[in-house]
This record gives C-alpha cells, sequence and structure tokens, in this order.
C-alpha cells in the first residue's frame, strides 16, 4: 500500500523543492521571496512564517545570500518582514518570545538603513510589546498609513489599559 505524505512532509517537500530551484538556478532569489510571501499571505494568522524563518535561517539559503552581495539587502528586508510576523503570530500567547523575534526583525531592518519607516514600524511594535508608549515622532516617521494607525491603536490600548494585549490593540 502506497503511503501517502503528511503535512509536515509536503511542507519539508516544498521548501526543499523551492531551496534546490535557487540552488541549480531554475528559480531565482526573487521568486523565492514571492513565493514565501504567497504562502505567508495564505492565511490572515500568517500561519507560513515560522516555516518561511526556518528557510530563511538555513544555513545554506545564509550562505548563498553571503556569496551574493547584491542580494543582501533584500535579504535582510525580507527576514526583517518574516521576524514580525513570527513575532504577531506569538505576540498573544507568548510575548517573552515575540519580544525576541521583533528585536531581531528591528536588528534585519537596521542592517540597511534604506526603508525607516518599516524599521520606525518595528520599533514602535517592539517598544509596544515592552509596555512603553510609542514616540509620536516614531509614529510620524511610518509611512504606510495602515502600519502608521496600527502604532496609534497600540499607543490607546496600552494607555486605556496600562497593559499590552498585542491581537486586541491590533485589532482596533
Amino acid at each position: 500500500m502506497e503511503k501517502f505524505p503528511t503535512n509536515i512532509e509536503r511542507i519539508k517537500n516544498k521548501y526543499e523543492t523551492l531551496k534546490e530551484g535557487l540552488f541549480n538556478g531554475t528559480v531565482s532569489l526573487n521568486e523565492v521571496r514571492e513565493k514565501l510571501i504567497e504562502w505567508d499571505q495564505s492565511t490572515p494568522t500568517r500561519d507560513a512564517s515560522s516555516e518561511n524563518l526556518v528557510f530563511l535561517r538555513d544555513p545554506q539559503i545564509v550562505k548563498y545570500v553571503e556569496d551574493r552581495p547584491e542580494t543582501k539587502k533584500g535579504y535582510n528586508n525580507f527576514l526583517s518582514f518574516t521576524e514580525f510576523h513570527v513575532a504577531q503570530k506569538i505576540a498573544s500567547n507568548n510575548p517573552d518570545e515575540a519580544v525576541i523575534h521583533f528585536r531581531k526583525a528591528l536588528e534585519s531592518a537596521r542592517v540597511d538603513e534604506s526603508n525607516e519607516s518599516w524599521a520606525a514600524y518595528v520599533a514602535g511594535s517592539l517598544m509596544y510589546m515592552e509596555g512603553k508608549e510609542i514616540p509620536e515622532d516614531l509614529i510620524a516617521k511610518v509611512e504606510q498609513p495602515r502600519n502608521a494607525q496600527v502604532l496609534k491603536n497600540l499607543n490607546s490600548g496600552l494607555k486605556e489599559r496600562g497593559t499590552v494585549s498585542y491581537l486586541e490593540d491590533y485589532s482596533r
């Protein structure tokens, strides 16, 4: 009788196939990024973000990027994006672990200072998770209206309750 692959095996296989394509040149790094975004965005809770992060931190992927300096900026930006989504995903159930991921997201965002708006959004989110009010001048650096509004919502919730409740305040 033929064995059907488990969900874990299917997930592992799709990432291995993507990695093989990158290494043999049939898939570009941009196509890898687009596929990871597609998987990330396939559920509102960003269920694929954790697996995407494992993929991006794979030593072979890291070496691939290190060997191609022109890819580092895009890689670090996407690594920040992915760390951020992992942090968001676990913020309510594991806030201490989420803070670690928000910090890593900020660290990756600051490697290449070309996206100050994103770095400001991540920094504000981290401040909130640490129970700190987000300064208005930091919020003003966030160019995406939705992201700036999220930071304002986080501040409002923190001021009202005096405690962090990420999902509640993010969803206002």
